[in-house]
């Protein structure tokens, strides 16, 4: 510990004032003692040995520890002691060689060093010093067992007793001042301590009292360390509002709980300008990031030299919460009153005196603000008679409530009118008031009779008869004088009328010409148009109606879907008007309407025409597929049989050519001839396929009862003596039916049973499968033809059934590519369908049904 006698250094600066002086003292003695012991021992040795070297030594080791006073009149306490060790170190060391044996007497005074060095220097200085004497008195040992040294003159006389003395009187004079320092010391530390046991018992005392308060307290509180900036401590209260624990807290950086930097800064410069803060508000953040409003109250503490920081944090959430829902709340009820389209009041119970009117009230009887302020509703002379305000309340205390009361009340020009009411009993400022909303009944069957006229103008009814409702409807709904609705010609020119009143009765159909007409202004807007023509009286043109009888005319342009302008709608007043909102929207809405059905007609018209001309279309085109398939297949069988002759001829001369020439050929030769041979075969086996498939486009089917279990087993065994050598595995369903032409039936099942046998050529244990599978009733069977043989890509199955395709090489498999094209022409004419389906090495499956009987 710095500043107490327990230092390292025992003259280190800076100690109390008592043990400072107490230093003092001793160095001064010691150094008095020494000062005159040393020319004392100096003169005893002279008078023994004469002017020896050692005389010299004590000599010159007095006239240090003379010259020392001069520093230690100037308080350099450090520096005379350090000098003083220094030279009993160095004159006892030259003493104890010049005498030659370490039996010498200034070895006394080496102890006496070593003693005021453990008195006066630090541990290192003090250890340096023993370490120094063990290792010069070992080595002056060693010497002298050596011999090297040779001891002096040993005798025994004053000289002795006085270096005794002196050494004697230096350990006396150091133990001395260090006990008296010790016993000092103990005794202040004893009063200290038990001063520090009342102030400590004083201090538990008070804080358990401020832990108790501190941790009970149900606001959060938290302490901070103003010098390290670690939180002392939390109490429980905190924890909860902050989200951290108080492990978490204690010993670390607060968390950081502000959720505007802006309130921070401002907190920290209250703080530092009054080092206080009282009832500062602010928005939170917890750990949980959910937020909350605070009230802050800070105070910078002193706890002996630390500066604390504490800080009381009161969450008023949810009074803040409280007040703006009430200030919202009021805001609410106050839009809601003074911007409801409903006419609301708030009347006193007891007199009817009205408290508050929104401005609607007006538009239910007329009566605004200004006319209903401070007045009761009997003095405004909005009831009838006191007596069906009697009822009102009446009603209104008994049931709390008022739902749908039918009434009449007396409108601002003293008309009587009908009104429906909704009330609540409300309490305001302790007195019973109503809350009421009152709407004009007669303005209400009004909208609801307009309703019903838009929604009769607008029904179910179609064409003619739709037009004609819908002019009258809307006639009757804006009030106009005239309605124009009309289909435009293809120019643009004309005008059709498809539903013409005037002077609210229906006219006969008229063509008019658009041409410098009010309507030709019309057609290029898209939205509804109104043309003020009593203020143009040159552009009045709006037949057929009398030009003076027309003042105000709105019409809308009909429409395709595409933007084609396709008809008109036109509505006419005989009076100068402005149409309110609801009128144009009638406007629209009959508008629209008229432009759906318009549309309709026009596709109607279309349909009706397509239908005329489609049976007549379709004939035609049917006769001349049919034609050209005749045709077809007369030039593919005809190319077929007349390449057969040229074919003959080939394969003839070339087995004529290897007979003649059969000893002369090299076997080169014959594998030219042999290739000849195959590609005549494979040419004859094309235009066998092409024959076949012309002839199943000829002559007529005949439709029978097939058993495709019995056809599919000749099949396979004529598959089976073509290639004897093989084992396959074949499963055929028995007694499958199916109604077609016998003989096309079995070219089907051989190109898809043959394709089988042939494409499990190179599995190890083939198999074919016939199977068919469950159809409803009525419906014609499908059949499955499956293998597990090479299979094919499903990417390349849109190329199955074409003529000529093959999805094999034909170093794999054999084929000309026509098997499956004609398998699906024979389907096809049969009016069935046929699908296949595979995986490369997981084999294919083909699916099929001849279709239900039909006349070919």
């Amino acid at each position: 510990m710095e500043n107490s006698i327990f230092a390292d250094d025992p003259l280190a600066p800076g100690q109390t004032g008592v043990i400072e002086r107490h230093q003092e003292q001793a160095v001064r003695a010691l150094l008095l003692t020494l000062s005159v012991a040393a020319p004392a021992i100096a003169g005893a040795v002279f008078l023994r040995d004469g002017a020896s070297r050692v005389v010299v030594v004590i000599a010159l080791l007095s006239v240090v520890l003379w010259a020392l006073w001069l520093p230690f009149r100037h308080g350099r306490i450090r520096l005379v002691a350090d000098a003083l060790i220094g030279s009993m170190l160095l004159g006892t060391t030259l003493a104890t060689a010049l005498d030659g044996s370490v039996r010498s007497s200034a070895v006394t005074a080496m102890m006496a060093t070593v003693v005021l060095a453990g008195s006066f220097l630090p541990r290192r200085g003090m250890i340096a010093v023993g370490i120094y004497c063990i290792t010069v008195l070992g080595l002056f040992n060693w010497l002298e067992q050596r011999g090297i040294f040779v001891p002096g003159s040993m005798r025994m006389g004053w000289a002795v007793w006085l270096v005794h003395t002196s050494v004697i009187s230096t350990i006396l004079v150091s133990v001395f001042f260090g006990r008296f320092r010790l016993m000092k010391a103990y005794r202040r530390l004893a009063h200290s301590l038990n001063q520090t046991l009342a102030a400590e018992a004083d201090l538990r005392a008070s804080e358990e009292r401020f832990r108790a308060l501190f941790r009970g307290n149900p606001a959060a509180c938290l302490v901070q360390s103003l010098g390290s900036r670690l939180v002392v401590d939390v109490n429980d209260a905190y924890a909860d509002m902050s989200g951290f624990s108080r492990q978490e807290m204690i010993g670390q950086p607060p968390p950081l709980l502000w959720a505007k930097p802006a309130e921070s800064e401002a907190f920290r410069a209250m703080l530092k300008a009054h080092g206080r803060v009282r009832g500062m508000r602010a928005l939170g953040r917890r750990r949980d990031a959910s937020l909350f409003e605070a009230l802050l109250y800070a105070e910078v503490l002193h706890s002996g030299s630390e500066r604390l920081l504490i800080v009381m944090v009161i969450d008023v959430s949810m009074e803040e919460r409280a007040r703006q829902a009430l200030k919202k709340s009021e805001e609410r009820f106050s839009k809601a009153f003074n911007f409801s389209p409903l006419g609301m009041t708030i009347t006193r119970l007891s007199d009817g005196r009205y408290m508050e009117v929104n401005p609607a009230s007006e538009r239910v009887l007329g009566y605004s603000q200004a006319d209903c302020a401070g007045k009761t509703a009997l003095e405004v002379g909005i009831w009838l008679s006191p007596a069906d305000r009697d009822e009102y309340t009446r009603r209104l205390r008994q049931d709390g409530h008022l739902l749908g009361y039918e009434t009449h009340m007396r409108n601002k020009l003293g008309e009587v009118v009908e009104v429906r009411m909704w009330a609540e009993s409300i309490e305001l400022d302790g007195e019973p008031c109503a809350l009421t909303f009152t709407i004009n009944v007669a303005e209400e069957k009004r909208q609801r009779a307009l309703l019903m006229n838009v929604a009769q103008g607008v029904s179910s009814a179609t064409g003619e008869a739709f037009f004609l409702s819908l002019a009258e409807r809307l006639a009757q709904a804006v009030g106009a004088d005239g309605v124009v609705i009309g289909e435009l010609s293809t120019d643009h020119k004309r005008l059709d009328t498809l539903a013409l009143l005037r002077d609210g009765e229906l006219r006969p159909h008229q063509t008019l010409g658009l041409e410098q007409t009010t309507y030709a202004r019309i057609l290029p807007h898209r939205d509804l148009q109104v043309e003020d023509i009593s203020a143009q009286p040159l552009r009045r043109h709006t037949p057929p109606f009398d030009p003076d009888r027309v003042q105000t005319l709105a019409g809308m342009a009909l429409r395709d879907p595409d933007g084609t302008a396709i008809g008109l709608l036109v509505a006419t007043w005989g009076h100068r008007q402005v149409p309110e909102a609801d009128t144009r929207a009638l406007l629209t809405i009959f508008a629209s309407r008229c432009n759906a059905e318009l549309v309709r007609l026009r596709r109607d018209r279309e349909i009706c025409k397509l239908q005329d001309t489609l049976e007549q279309r379709v004939a035609a085109r049917t006769e001349q597929l049919q034609y050209l398939n005749r045709e077809l297949d007369a030039f593919a069988y005809t190319v077929s049989h007349d390449l057969k002759a040229p074919l003959r001829s080939i394969d003839g001369f070339m087995h004529l050519l290897q007979e003649q020439m059969a000893e002369r050929l090299t076997p080169e030769d014959e594998d030219m001839l042999q290739r000849v041979a195959g590609s005549v075969a494979r040419m004859n086996r094309l235009i066998t396929d092409l024959l076949a498939l012309a002839r199943v486009s000829q002559g007529t089917l005949q439709r029978t009862s097939v058993n495709l279990s019995e056809l599919a087993r000749d099949v396979l065994r004529q598959e089976c003596h073509r290639d004897p050598g093989r084992e396959v595995e074949v499963v055929i369903a028995p007694d499958m039916v199916a109604d077609c032409d016998p003989r096309m039936a079995q070219i089907v099942l051989e190109n898809l049973l043959g394709n089988a046998w042939k494409y499990t050529r190179q599995q190890a244990h083939p198999r074919i499968e016939l199977s068919q599978i469950s159809a409803p009733p009525g419906e014609a069977p499908t059949f499955c033809v499956r293998d597990n043989g090479a299979g094919f890509e499903m990417t390349h199955s849109d190329r199955l059934f074409q003529p000529f395709t093959r999805l094999h090489s034909p170093l794999q498999f054999e084929g000309t590519g026509i098997g499956l094209a004609t398998v699906r022409r024979i389907i096809e004419r049969h009016g069935g369908h046929i699908c296949g389906e595979g995986a490369v090495g997981k084999g294919a499956s083909f699916w099929f049904s001849f279709g239900r009987p039909t006349l070919d």
